[in-house]
């Protein structure tokens, strides 16, 4: 997949390997295998949205995912366990500005493989490729305050707030909640 920049530098994404996922790129075929993770109550924990509720809110969401990826300023993967190749959750890079070698990363995990390093093999294996193949310079991670899990985890790899968004995000009942930004940037 390319993803051609204002620059005119083009990106040729490609599938990663880690050490127990591949990170693959988003097909229609592992709906069942995203519809498992997105009905999961507990993955919504700290997000705007809800749970999926059938198949067909799943479908139409990675339909969209993948309009994304090849459209705009982003491209995601989904996780792939390597030795049963069942997915269980996805990884973006959104946001890319190549004048600034700067991106935004989300993720979703499946919550039956939390606590099992899976997004320290995920972070791994996409940190470097960002850093190393393609030279980005800053990374950024927008999340909820309450999310201390995904905060844990991020600055395992030395991610470091830069800030806090008031009221930035809002649940399906508008409650309002702060957001807290973490970015990893390269010395120079």
């Amino acid at each position: 997949m390319y993803l051609k920049h204002k620059t005119m530098k083009m990106i040729e994404f490609k599938n990663l390997i880690g050490a127990k996922v591949n990170l693959i790129d988003l097909d229609l075929k592992y709906l069942d295998d995203m519809f498992e993770y997105s009905s999961d109550k507990r993955l919504y924990e700290h997000l705007e949205f809800e749970p999926h509720n059938n198949k067909k809110d799943t479908e139409k969401y990675l339909i969209n995912l993948i309009k994304r990826s090849n459209e705009q300023n982003a491209h995601w993967w989904f996780i792939q366990l390597k030795d049963t190749l069942k997915v269980i959750g996805s990884f973006g890079i959104h946001d890319i500005n190549m004048n600034r070698s700067s991106c935004e990363i989300s993720y979703a995990l499946s919550p039956k493989y939390w606590g099992e390093k899976i997004f320290s093999d995920v972070m791994k294996s996409v940190l470097d490729y960002l850093i190393d193949d393609l030279s980005f310079h800053r990374i950024m991670v927008t999340t909820a305050k309450k999310n201390i899990r995904s905060i844990g985890a991020i600055k395992k790899f030395n991610f470091e707030q830069e800030g806090m968004l008031k009221d930035f995000y809002h649940d399906s009942n508008n409650n309002r909640f702060d957001a807290v930004i973490y970015s990893l940037v390269q010395k120079t």
